[in-house]
């Protein structure tokens, strides 16, 4: 009997030592400062987990508009078409979305570990937003990832230096 037992608990032991790793979460808030006392929450925002891909910056770049004649930037709607495009590359790579809630908080549970991306876009007083946050879940950690004006990805497109 002690035996079968010692069996039956070393069996659970070895299953549970290589099993599946805990899920992690990440949590965060989204909310843009307008003014130093001035706080805008993005309420309804919906924020992306993705999963990462390699050539994702060679894959993103070809879509930056180029510049116009004698060195002008690119019109507006050069604009808008790299960015309908961005959102078509990124897209296929969404692996679970979620909305922020009135606070403009977010969760998104029982992510596996690894890496990925956290994306996120939105207009405020016409300027265009967007995130685009590498992230690492470690097994049963709760990770926070705040989308402020501190975390912008300032080159969406990944437009060389002479260009845009």
């Amino acid at each position: 009997m002690r035996r079968r037992a010692a069996a039956l608990a070393g069996a659970a032991l070895l299953a549970g030592c290589g099993g599946e790793k805990a899920p992690g979460r990440i949590v965060g808030d989204a909310f843009l400062a307008q003014n130093i006392d001035q706080q805008v929450n993005l309420a309804g925002l919906p924020v992306h987990l993705l999963r990462t891909e390699e050539t994702l910056d060679s894959t993103l770049a070809p879509l930056c508009p180029p510049r116009g004649p004698g060195g002008t930037p690119p019109p507006p709607e050069a604009w808008a078409s790299g960015w309908h495009a961005r959102k078509a590359v990124l897209r296929p790579l969404v692996l679970r979305s979620v909305a922020t809630d009135e606070q403009a908080r977010f969760a998104i549970d029982s992510v596996a570990p690894g890496q990925y991306l956290l994306w996120a876009d939105t207009t405020l007083s016409g300027k265009r937003w967007t995130w685009l946050e590498p992230v690492r879940v470690r097994a049963g950690d709760t990770l926070r990832v705040n989308l402020t004006n501190d975390n912008p990805d300032e080159n969406p497109l990944r437009c060389g230096p002479s260009a845009g």
